[in-house]
């Protein structure tokens, strides 16, 4: 998205490890996006920081299509991840089969991301690093 001077806008990824078990966990998400935030449980996801919310005090963070309004001081930042939601990408080991980005995790131990994707109609059950995929559009001799 550009920016009034024209140039493209950093992004912005991040952890936001919300349980949402305490009364003072609870007050850090806006009480509309409440439960949505409850269902996704985002310990362990990767965030994208969209910027500040209109309500004073909340920022709006994007998990694939979902976007939620929170309280900033758990935000804590990531490098970005290789992927985004939605993008296409093959399998370095197999560049016949193609996927799309379905979730995009954190590995803690490893302190880096990784993906999960969906291979036809298949539910993603492999975890995938970056350096196990490759974009879609990518030239076949990169699949070495």
């Amino acid at each position: 998205m550009p920016s009034p001077s024209g140039s493209m806008k950093e992004r912005v990824w991040g952890l936001y490890p919300w349980h949402g078990q305490s009364e003072a966990e609870r007050r850090l998400v806006h009480p509309e996006d409440f439960e949505r935030l409850k269902f996704l449980w985002p310990y362990c996801k990767v965030l994208e920081r969209l910027g500040e919310a209109a309500e004073r005090g909340f920022i709006l963070l994007r998990y694939a299509e979902s976007v939620f309004r929170v309280r900033p001081e758990l935000f804590q930042p990531v490098s970005a991840p290789a992927f985004d939601f939605g993008g296409q990408v093959r399998l370095r080991k197999d560049a016949g089969r193609t996927g799309v980005i379905s979730a995009i995790h954190w590995h803690y131990k490893q302190a880096r991301p990784f993906f999960l994707l969906r291979l036809g109609t298949k539910r993603p059950l492999k975890r995938y690093f970056a350096e196990e995929l490759l974009p879609r559009s990518a030239p076949l001799f990169l699949q070495a």
